[in-house]
């Protein structure tokens, strides 16, 4: 891929990104931020998965609606949307390709991030009381967002990539 089209596709798929975050803003814990980071590592490679990763979050933590994130939690969410993109490279270079997979790579990415942001949350908080309460306090909110990313692995991200994929081949 040359470097105009991969500075294209990191910059569209950026603003799909956050303009998902602000499309599902109101629903606590359902996002389509991680899909569409996913895609982006999947079709386009590694460093523009890594880089979509990291300049979602960086701008949406930053103009989040409920107000920007302290700059060590925005450096870890940056860090969470790397590795989601980084998992969509892994999936399409293995060339593990089914819905189950996706559904499965869907909840592992989503666990990754969520237990690295609620340690994230304890770095900003550094009590033993802090990381168990940011722990237990988000099993409610990590299992609403495992779920729909679970669902919208299976049903979007899977079905969207294979009718993609022949257009980055």
């Amino acid at each position: 891929m040359k470097k105009n089209e991969t500075f294209a596709i990191v910059v569209i798929m950026s603003a799909l990104g956050v303009a998902g975050g602000y499309l599902f803003a109101f629903i606590p814990n359902v996002e389509v931020i991680s899909s569409i980071i996913f895609i982006t590592g999947y079709l386009a490679g590694l460093t523009p998965g890594i880089l979509t990763g990291t300049i979602v979050f960086l701008l949406y933590g930053f103009f989040n609606p409920y107000g920007p994130s302290p700059l060590p939690f925005l450096i870890i969410q940056c860090m969470g949307g790397s590795i989601i993109g980084l998992g969509g490279y892994v999936l399409r270079r293995h060339k593990w390709d089914n819905p189950i997979l996706f559904m499965l790579a869907g909840l592992v990415l989503t666990i990754i991030y969520d237990l690295i942001t609620n340690l994230g949350g304890f770095i900003l908080f550094p009590t033993g009381k802090t990381l168990i309460a940011y722990l237990i306090a988000g099993v409610p909110f990590a299992a609403i967002h495992c779920l729909s990313n679970l669902i919208i692995f299976g049903l979007v991200v899977y079905p969207l990539t294979q009718k993609l994929k022949r257009r980055f081949s």
